[in-house]
């Protein structure tokens, strides 16, 4: 699997810190916010109460107030010293109607609980019994709620009395009351700013602001302990004797707190997006940034290995890949200049080595002219002497010539003018170019080639092929053998095999078998055949290679792509001569 580049790990790596951070941040201002919100709402429905607490003190204190001045009046005590039961309700009705309110229900009950008179807005029967409770707290006036008749009402009881004797006598007892119905919960929300309530009895909704229904599901849900949408907070509700007997319930809902806290969110967000892609789009430009040298130096280092040591890079900044560039610009100078170094004594010792060998494979076709020359000059030789000592010396300057050829060969490399010649007589002229000294070494040779074959190359530097693969075979055996040549196709390419019988290339020259002055075994040559011969193969398109042999020596010339068939058929050529 390919790796991802640096530039895309630095980025990417960034890309999730970035991303990580602000979500984190995000996920925290939204809770924050929302927690801020619900807090908010909250202390609205604490001041709500408090408000609601304010509301019900006044009422309380209205009806005290209210049924406190009606006992003190001298005309009501009056009347009901009298004890008749006309008399104190004319006088009662007369008096409730100056200080009194229509929407209170008022009632006057004598000590047992028997319903004088009732005033006021109608109020269930049961509000006579709240009467005997007078007894309990007399003489002092008693204030709380009551359920009566399935509704709940708030009542103040006022004990009529006459200080006579030695203890109080009790006269009469007036109880007011208002119901805490749907009418005073409105009011109780446009008193408070708009807020929800809800009287909670014995886990049933008595009376609400809410609708029905909903009524019904916020007392179930406050019953069970999981109001959600809503924020609550409960007052306790007693009765006269201070007991419980229901909560009232003021409510907040949390849809608003939900769409500010949605709103809130979408911004956000976006505001979440458009910081996340600015963002990454800065890591990505700073990640360029760093990454930049990187790749110049990874550029300039591939230059390297392409023995490039002229290459150079930035050395821009103080930081570390500054320090970086700097050190590897030195290092490409050091070794430019220790390769300069290195080119100059190797040339220096190839100089050497080719003048060693120059002086050595010289010495002996040299001493043989020398030879003949002092033969010739200080001796009175016989014609037959003279003409072989001719011989020999001009035998001897032959060699001189091909040896001084190579190394003109090696100088030049000059390309000649390239046409198409038949593979097998240039193996023919090659062969024939040997034959004498084959005949002497008792070398034969057995030859397998097709006549049709053709290649485009310098036809005499290919000849030269194969002549120097032949000389060398014919030196290498020293002797009595075989050299066979055969040629084939293969993927358009011509190969061309020349086998010998010799002991083959030793083991230790193998691996330098087709670079410069490497001989071995040679009684002359300066060891640059095979070096030409591989070129010449390279220049054409082909290649020169050592193949695997049983025994003997064996070459595989690679002569390129075989040119456009010949258009008249040449014979093949078959032969076996010694």
């Amino acid at each position: 699997m390919k790796r991802a580049s640096l530039l895309a790990r630095i980025y990417l790596s960034t890309a999730v810190a970035v991303t990580a951070l602000f979500a984190v941040a995000g996920g925290f201002l939204v809770k924050e916010s929302t927690d801020a919100l619900r807090e908010s709402v909250e202390e609205e429905v604490r001041s709500s109460l408090k408000s609601v607490d304010s509301l019900w003190q006044t009422r309380a204190r209205l009806l005290k107030s209210a049924s406190s001045l009606f006992a003190a009046m001298s005309d009501v005590r009056a009347a009901f010293g009298t004890r008749d039961e006309a008399t104190i309700r004319d006088t009662a009705g007369e008096m409730w109607a100056r200080v009194g309110e229509q929407d209170t229900a008022f009632l006057v009950a004598d000590p047992e609980g028997r319903i004088l008179a009732r005033l006021g807005r109608k109020g269930p029967r049961e509000l006579g019994r709240l009467a005997e409770q007078a007894r309990e707290r007399f003489p002092e006036q008693a204030y709380g709620f009551a359920l009566l008749a399935g509704e709940l009402w708030q009542v103040a009881v006022t004990p009529v009395y006459v200080a006579g004797g030695s203890e109080p006598s009790l006269l009469n007892v007036l109880v007011a009351a208002e119901p805490a119905d749907q009418a005073m919960l409105r009011g109780l929300k446009a008193a408070t700013g708009g807020g929800e309530f809800l009287v909670l009895v014995e886990g049933r909704a008595i009376s609400s602001t809410l609708p029905g229904e909903e009524a019904a599901r916020v007392a179930a849900a406050l019953a069970g302990g999981g109001l959600r949408r809503y924020a609550a907070s409960p007052t306790e509700l007693q009765d006269l004797a201070g007991r419980s007997v229901g909560q009232l319930w003021a409510l907040r809902p949390f849809d608003a707190v939900e769409r500010r806290a949605s709103d809130l969110r979408r911004t956000i967000v976006l505001a979440w997006l458009g910081a996340m892609g600015l963002g990454l789009a800065l890591s990505y430009a700073l990640a360029r940034r760093i990454v930049r040298p990187v790749r110049e130096l990874n550029a300039a280092a591939q230059e390297v290995a392409r023995e490039n040591y002229a290459v150079r890079v930035a050395e821009d900044g103080g930081d570390e890949l500054g320090m970086l560039g700097r050190t590897f610009n030195r290092m490409c100078a050091s070794i430019e200049q220790a390769r300069a170094e290195l080119v100059r004594r190797e040339q220096i010792a190839a100089v050497g080595r080719l003048a060693a060998s120059i002086a050595h494979d010289l010495r002996n076709p040299l001493a043989a002219i020398r030879g003949g020359a002092e033969m010739v000059a200080e001796f009175d030789l016989p014609p037959e002497q003279v003409k072989e000592a001719g011989r020999n010396m001009y035998a001897a300057a032959e060699r001189m010539n091909q040896m001084l050829g190579e190394l003109s060969h090696v100088a030049k490399r000059k390309a000649a003018e390239r046409s198409r010649a038949n593979v097998a007589e240039m193996v023919r002229n090659a062969v024939e170019s040997q034959a004498a000294k084959a005949a002497q070494q008792g070398v034969t040779f057995r030859v397998s080639l097709p006549g049709d074959v053709a290649v485009v190359c310098e036809r005499a530097r290919v000849e030269r092929v194969f002549v120097n693969l032949i000389s060398n075979a014919l030196e290498a055996m020293n002797g009595k053998g075989e050299i066979a040549i055969t040629a084939a196709r293969e993927n358009g390419a011509v190969v061309v095999e020349v086998c010998d019988t010799g002991p083959g290339v030793p083991a230790e020259i193998r691996g330098q078998l087709f670079q410069p002055f490497v001989t071995a075994g040679k009684k002359s040559g300066l060891g640059l055949g095979l070096a030409l011969a591989r070129q010449t193969m390279l220049d054409h398109g082909g290649d020169l290679e050592l193949a695997e042999s049983a025994t003997g020596a064996r070459f595989r010339v690679r002569l390129g792509r075989e040119a456009d068939p010949l258009r008249s058929t040449r014979p093949g050529w078959s032969a076996s001569a010694g």
